[in-house]
């Protein structure tokens, strides 16, 4: 059961034209794609909206310069802050160090790429936390849907050659040469081209990508 002193962070992007899902926008018109994007942060704030714990604290990190004006009920019981660094890994680590920094025992950080995302997965990463320094979530592409730490080391976001096949393995061999205990959850995917969407219809969750891609004829969903 997670516990509390908690923290899970969701890193997206304004929803906005152009912005967003720039390889799915190859087969969608910019309308669709920024549905579909819309459709993906929502499913994901719904997991983890939905996780367990009454003092569990959850924040989206927004990619923008500033706040976004964003739908009340698609944001509901999330507070906002913004993202700060010069790469995703320098992100990354200050919104983990912050929250520590700020009091939190445990912080797990996910995407939105990954929308039907087993919730279980997120629960066993914030329960991994009480006895491991770090829990990284393979996706298929070789990087990481969520990582969460307890520790925060700089060195194991440094360096990294984002959006790459290597970043899990550089990542893993950091932590070890940094000490900390870590732990790998389940594997799982991301959705990044309409291939991902075909697989997505297929398995279970992600509600509302599901309702918009029967509206705009994607797939089979």
């Amino acid at each position: 059961m997670v516990s509390s002193q908690a923290v899970v962070i969701v890193f997206a992007r304004r929803p906005e034209l152009g912005r967003v899902k720039t390889r799915l926008a190859a087969h969608f018109t910019a309308e669709q794609t920024l549905a579909l994007y819309t459709a993906m942060l929502g499913d994901t704030l719904d997991i983890v909206r939905s996780l367990p714990g009454d003092s569990l604290d959850r924040a989206i990190y927004w990619a923008d310069a500033a706040l976004p004006a964003v739908p009340e009920d698609l944001a509901r019981g999330f507070r906002c802050a913004l993202q700060e660094g010069r790469d995703l890994g320098e992100r990354m680590y200050r919104a983990l160090e912050a929250e520590l920094r700020d009091g939190a025992r445990k912080v797990l950080l996910v995407g939105c790429d990954s929308p039907n995302l087993p919730r279980a997965y997120l629960v066993e990463a914030l329960d991994a936390l009480d006895a491991v320094d770090l829990v990284l979530g393979p996706s298929a592409d070789g990087g990481y849907y969520a990582v969460g730490a307890r520790r925060a080391a700089p060195e194991i976001f440094e360096g990294i050659e984002w959006g790459t096949s290597t970043v899990l393995t550089v990542t893993l061999g950091r932590t070890r040469l940094c000490g900390l205990s870590w732990k790998l959850l389940p594997s799982w995917y991301d959705v990044d081209r309409a291939e991902d969407l075909g697989r997505l219809a297929r398995d279970p969750g992600a509600a509302r990508v599901k309702d918009v891609l029967r509206q705009i004829g994607g797939t089979n969903a």
